[in-house]
């Protein structure tokens, strides 16, 4: 499954209605809201009072210089070429019909826009309002969005929204009758709502036939009836990997034939008081998009029969003992040291662990990030058999699901296949419990410490993220005291990280091969270790992006 085929994107849309990208160019009638008064005051709870309008063009003093300036922006920063006319801020139907075809054919006369999106509320729509736009859609493509935001009469009411469920519904009705496409805007994280609601708010939208959908992350913003609330009593707000999954599930909820025209929102960090994201819009798409396709489902596989491809197999290579492992196209290296999977797992991370030893001694809580194809788990789980007495537990760690999958069709142990079928199929088997998630992400959702970790981060130079100062001080908050961490690098800036986060580290290559870890266990006494190691405060630079910020450094 290629990474742009795990959902219907609104560039995909465009790609095939246009034949290109349309760039939007957003705009401020300046209509106003029914849902404030003269003064400004009122309106939704999470809304400013200046509204949605776009940062790029606040500056203007005019609709045509707003229009001016957000198309020079876009061939300067996209080398944009054709363009969308998006009447973005407040209410862009809250006017007389005489107005709008005024201020309408005016915008329109100043450029040669391929399409028209109106931002409008449910409760905006007259009947002459949609006899106006049906008129137009007849010359040029006429988008609009609308404002729903939740499907919950509760919440609608609890956000000051002004409207009803009802009254959504009937607009997006009556907007079909007329021959008109409907972009339904929702916003994920109000406050009181969970999955269920948002799920709820989508599934109904679906029922009613949207054309698109804009998702927005719940913002708070400064001098907002929400953020007066926040402040007063903070509520739950989402980090970029908690909202990635909810996104997952809504997209899987949707239909593939509706375009996802957005699943962020964007708000100028002056005006921003939560959340604070690190993680770049780009980047986040792509997160999305890399966490659907390794988990191997998309958008609408929930709801709809989704043609199901067969799994291209990596090439395979069989290791001196009698292992077989995949040749990564992504890190053009094997997965394992020529040496052996088998004997890594045995020589390396089982023996220099000392699981034997704490099993015959007590149950024992391992952690196994990178599970890859299972081999480091399958030689733990045999020793546990062995051990009888005493249960080990597993956590395994592993963003890409879909290795297990290619994995069973390799290995020959009935264990090996048993396991990687169950834990494919449900995620459990035994005593071991696999998350399918990033790693980054993985240790956060653990809340038990744990006796031993395996930590394999097969080449740390594109899995730099595994091998960060900052993942090394959330392991060692994971271990016991007693605990000992294995890895499979021996890099000295992997050295440097682990010491600075309060490890005692020694080498563990293995003689006569090509194997290479080392062993780490909570130093009794502090000490400063010099050196630079791979850095990511906030736990969401791309590998790519600490790689290439540690080579800055090491320059200074």
């Amino acid at each position: 499954m290629a990474l742009k085929e795990v959902y219907f994107s609104y560039k995909e849309y465009m790609r095939q209605r246009y034949k290109e990208p349309l760039f939007s160019v957003p705009v401020d009638v300046d209509f106003g809201c029914p849902n404030r008064a003269v003064d400004g005051s009122g309106g939704c709870t999470f809304c400013p009072e200046h509204g949605v309008r776009s940062a790029q063009t606040k500056d203007a003093k005019n609709i045509e210089e707003q229009i001016q300036k957000a198309i020079a922006f876009a061939k300067k920063r996209y080398k944009a070429k054709s363009f969308s006319l998006y009447l973005q801020a407040y209410t862009g139907t809250f006017a007389s019909v005489l107005k709008q075809k005024e201020v309408y054919e005016k915008l329109l006369s100043f450029y040669p826009f391929k399409a028209l999106h109106v931002g409008t509320r449910p409760d905006c729509l007259s009947e002459q309002t949609l006899d106006f736009l049906q008129e137009l859609n007849q010359k040029i493509d006429v988008y609009v969005e609308l404002g729903v935001q939740s499907m919950s009469d509760k919440t609608l009411f609890a956000i000051n929204r002004g409207h009803d469920k009802a009254c959504s519904i009937d607009a997006i009705e009556r907007l079909h009758v007329k021959g008109l496409k409907v972009f339904a805007h929702i916003i994920v994280g109000l406050p009181d709502e969970e999955r269920k609601d948002w799920l709820y708010s989508v599934d109904e939208l679906v029922k009613l036939g949207i054309d698109g959908i804009k998702i927005h992350n719940l913002h708070i913003i400064e001098h907002t009836q929400l953020a007066s609330q926040y402040t007063q009593e903070p509520f739950k707000t989402f980090d970029e990997y908690e909202y990635a999954e909810e996104i997952i599930e809504i997209l899987r909820r949707i239909p593939s034939n509706i375009s996802i025209v957005r699943f962020s929102t964007d708000t100028p960090k002056r005006e921003l008081i939560a959340p604070l994201w690190k993680m770049h819009k780009g980047q986040f798409g792509e997160y999305i998009a890399k966490t659907m396709h390794y988990r191997g489902i998309k958008q609408g596989d929930e709801v709809e029969v989704v043609e199901t491809k067969e799994l291209t197999q990596p090439k395979t290579v069989q290791l001196e003992d009698g292992s077989v492992t995949f040749w990564s196209e992504d890190y053009r290296d094997y997965y394992h040291p020529k040496a052996g999977a088998y004997r890594q797992a045995r020589e390396l991370f089982v023996a220099r662990s000392g699981l034997k030893e704490r099993l015959e001694n007590g149950d024992v809580r391992l952690l196994d990030i990178g599970f890859g194809m299972g081999y480091n788990t399958l030689e733990a789980l045999k020793i546990s058999h062995q051990i009888s007495q005493h249960a080990i537990h597993v956590s395994a760690i592993e963003q890409n699901r879909m290795l297990l999958k290619q994995s069973v069709k390799v290995v020959f142990e009935s264990l090996h296949v048993e396991m990687l079928e169950s834990l494919f199929a449900t995620s459990v088997f035994e005593n071991i419990n696999f998350l399918n998630v990033e790693a980054r992400y993985g240790v956060r959702l653990l809340n038990v410490p744990f006796d031993v970790i395996f930590l394999d981060p097969f080449l740390e130079s594109n899995n730099a993220s595994l091998v960060t100062l900052e993942f090394f001080q959330a392991l060692r908050k994971l271990l016991k005291p007693d605990g000992v961490l294995v890895a499979s690098t021996s890099l000295h800036v992997s050295q440097i990280g682990l010491r600075q986060a309060g490890f005692d580290v020694s080498l563990a290559n293995i003689e006569g091969s090509d194997i290479k870890g080392i062993v780490a266990k909570i130093a009794t006494s502090s000490s400063f270790e010099e050196g630079i190691p791979y850095r990511d405060p906030n736990g969401v630079l791309s590998d790519k992006e600490i790689e290439s910020q540690h080579q800055k450094r090491s320059l200074i």
